[in-house]
């Protein structure tokens, strides 16, 4: 879209706003009822109690732990392109866009990290209608083939949580997927707006008797405001349900197909010079997948329920890196996965008291292969023809265009059980209205890795061939004390385990370096599993019909972290534990609502994401002493862990002049943040940011519209760096490199419902 256009926009906006402002002061005919009561009362959030399959609904004031909740309509009313945006919203939840994409940025949460990237060591878990979507290869996350606007509900459960299993060391999002309404409904819908985007989405459903069906499908397009940042999205989900009596039992299909550009960070000194550079044009990564999830929940009685989770999901993904100072690689990732929970709880009381009790078993076995190709380009390919005829060989023999270098495969099996009970304690203990919950929980995780090494002999590495298995038992331990409707604390512990994953454990070594960060082979030094110890403390009061809060303090101690880590001079890394780490902080948001007419919200997020012990860490940057590869850097305890903000501040507003109207300001600040490989905290941070998103809203009768302007300051700042050689300048010099947000722009759609 041309800045013309923007500007064009950008003025009806304003005209709008001002005149919905000046419609609300001086009064006009309304659409719809007539004004309600002078004060609203916020409704109590109830939560599904944090299980891996549904359960039985609970009051957030009797859940140890800090859930928030969005459903679907808040979902896509929140402006959110994508559902990491979306999910910036919430307390301390920052994006940190290494790929350089408008689909591909990771999250951090309370110091962990949930991305695509497959060099990141992960900290978060993915669950989508009970699977969890976190990859078998390094427990990546694929956000963009997430349906996000197919979703009814999403719960972000922070902390470690024993019944979400492994990898929960940050938090767990659970995501639920739409289904049929009782009103049968055909929605087209159409956006476009800046960089060329353009959306396309169908979908129906409805109920007829005890069957309610959902389809949906979508193709997404976007030309990108750097070169060589084109995206193609296309999804279709469908999901047929069925309820009757007691028996509730959903069977869904998703298929994704993305084709994803990839422009990643611009070395400073290009940087400077044009923010739309793209540094190593031709980088993309191509999934598609397919997935099936069963559903059933049984009432069996007494307080009984029986729920089943069974699913299988194929991905084949290709990833393709340009490099400047070595071959290409192009890799393939065939994946197939199956699996299943078995879940009973039940609600009764126990010696006059509530008592919710969940027991859980599940199994998954993942089937992973890849291959690693490297392929000449123009400079390896000149380097290699140079070479061959000082020694009298023959090029065309000497230097194939594309050679096999890595071909690994895993077989994993994976199973774990768990319990979990809350119990309503005791009423009345120092007030009339008051009790006392107490929740535990525990969870046994087994992992094995079967790991075949297949690479070519002529990739004179050591064999990766063989096996690893871990397990542990993680306890949680909750208590919920609530003085009255308005007021309630708890205090929790909880434990948290992440094994090594599959490309974790073949790049586990300085002998080992994952070319184009993918795949290496490595028999040693084996890795020892992530165990993290989790404290928290919350205050959640409601002192006001129309006002909520909520205070978090928490500490999650890790021991044995895993950390990717670049030698200098290359783009390849390998995972080393490196000892203990510490996050801790705290999270205070504030929510409240007037009249009919303002909603508002304010939260803030504090986090320290430090380094517990010295350790020698691999830096792909120069350090004092070291002026030529490799070099290390000293990491003392208390230094701060890269690309975690220290401070995190969310504004937003929603004013509703009329029924049919809503106009949306939302603005974030974040903090200033190292860079990957500067541990030591030596170089210049990432400065900090504020940015500002707005949005119109519109509905009348069957028409839904929206404008929305993103970056409406048109602000300039960066959300990812690093530090690489730039094969550009002479010398191959070591740079920060550091990925560009994108400048304002706009986007605007319209849907129809028959």
């Amino acid at each position: 879209m041309s800045t013309r256009w923007q500007h064009w926009i950008l003025w009806v906006v304003m005209v709008v706003i001002a005149w919905a402002c000046v419609a609300d002061a001086q009064p006009a005919p309304r659409l719809g009822p007539p004004p309600p009561e002078e004060v609203l009362q916020l409704p109590e959030i109830k939560v599904i109690a944090p299980a891996r399959l549904p359960g039985l609904p609970l009051p957030l004031s009797e859940v140890p732990a800090t859930v928030q909740v969005i459903t679907g309509e808040e979902l896509r009313q929140s402006g959110g392109v994508t559902l990491q945006e979306a999910l910036t919203r919430l307390p301390g939840v920052t994006l940190n866009d290494e790929q350089g994409n408008a689909v591909q940025p990771g999250i951090s949460l309370r110091g962990f990290q949930g991305t695509s990237v497959t060099g990141v060591p992960q900290g978060i878990s993915v669950f989508l209608d009970g699977v969890r979507l976190n990859e078998p290869t390094v427990e990546e996350i694929n956000f963009d083939l997430i349906p996000m606007d197919d979703i009814e509900r999403i719960e972000l459960i922070r902390g470690p949580s024993a019944v979400f299993g492994r990898n929960t060391l940050g938090g767990s999002l659970n995501i639920t997927t739409s289904r049929g309404a009782a009103r049968r409904e055909i929605v087209p819908e159409l956006a476009g707006g800046s960089f060329g985007s353009q959306q396309y989405r169908l979908r129906l459903g409805g109920t007829e008797g005890y069957i309610d069906y959902y389809f949906s499908g979508l193709l997404a397009r976007q030309d990108g405001w750097r070169d060589a940042s084109a995206t193609r999205l296309g999804k279709g989900f469908g999901k047929v349900g069925m309820r009757y009596g007691g028996t509730d039992a959903t069977l869904s299909f998703l298929y994704g197909d993305n084709r994803i550009e990839q422009p990643g960070s611009l070395p400073l000194s290009l940087l400077r010079q044009d923010r739309t550079l793209n540094f190593t044009g031709g980088d993309f990564f191509s999934p598609r997948t397919y997935l099936w999830t069963l559903n059933l929940r049984q009432e069996l009685g007494a307080g009984f329920a029986l729920n089943l989770n069974g699913f299988g999901r194929i991905l084949h993904a290709e990833q393709f890196n340009v490099s400047l100072i070595a071959d290409n690689t192009r890799s393939f990732t065939h994946t197939t996965s199956a699996g299943g929970t078995l879940q009973l709880s039940h609600r009764a009381s126990v010696l006059g008291r509530q008592n919710h009790l969940i027991v859980g078993a599940e199994y998954v076995h993942h089937d992973v292969s890849t291959q690693v190709f490297e392929e000449k380009n123009d400079r390896t390919l000149a380097a290699c023809f140079e070479a061959a005829l000082a020694t009298g060989d023959d090029p065309a023999e000497a230097c194939p265009l594309q050679a096999l270098s890595t071909q690994v495969s895993d077989k994993q099996h994976g199973a774990g059980f768990y319990v979990q009970d809350t119990l309503n304690l005791a009423r009345g203990l120092l007030l009339q209205t008051d009790r006392f919950g107490l929740t535990v929980a525990g969870r046994w995780d087994w992992l094995r890795h079967t790991i075949l090494d297949e690479s070519p002999p002529e990739a004179a590495r050591p064999s990766a061939t063989g096996s690893s298995t871990f397990s542990r038992f993680t306890p949680r331990v909750g208590v919920n004390y609530t003085l009255s409707p308005e007021y309630s604390i708890y205090v929790s512990y909880s434990q948290g385990f992440r094994a090594p994953a599959f490309l974790e454990l073949t790049c586990a070594g300085p002998g080992a370096i994952c070319p184009g960060l993918q795949a290496g082979v490595a028999p040693d030094p084996p890795l020892q599993s992530v165990k993290a110890a989790h404290y928290e403390i919350g205050f959640q009061a409601r002192p006001v019909l129309w006002l909520e809060t909520d205070l978090a303090l928490f500490r999650t101690d890790v021991r044995d972290d895993i950390f990717a880590v670049s030698p200098t001079g290359t783009v390849g890394l390998f995972f080393q534990n490196i000892g203990d780490t510490r996050r801790q902080g705290l999270e205070l948001s504030l929510r409240g609502t007037y009249k009919r007419l303002l909603d508002a919200a304010v939260n803030y997020t504090y986090t320290e994401a430090t380094f517990e012990v010295d350790t020698a860490l691999a830096t792909p940057r120069l350090t004092a002493g070291c002026m030529t590869t490799p070099c290390t850097q000293l990491v003392r305890k208390g230094d701060a862990i890269p690309l975690i903000p220290t401070h995190r501040l969310n504004v937003s507003l929603d004013y509703h002049p009329m029924s049919w109207l809503t106009l949306s300001l939302t603005g974030s600040y974040v903090g200033k943040q190292w860079l990957r490989g500067d541990e030591a905290n030596q170089e210049r941070p990432l400065s900090d940011y504020f940015v500002v998103n707005s949005r119109v809203r519109a509905h009348w009768q069957q028409i839904t519209g929206f404008v929305q302007v993103n970056n409406l300051l048109n602000n300039t700042y960066e959300t990812f760096g690093t530090f690489a050689p730039n094969a550009r300048r002479p010398g191959a010099p070591v740079e920060r490199f550091l990925t560009p947000a994108p400048p304002i722009h706009v986007l605007a759609g319209i849907s129809y419902q028959f």
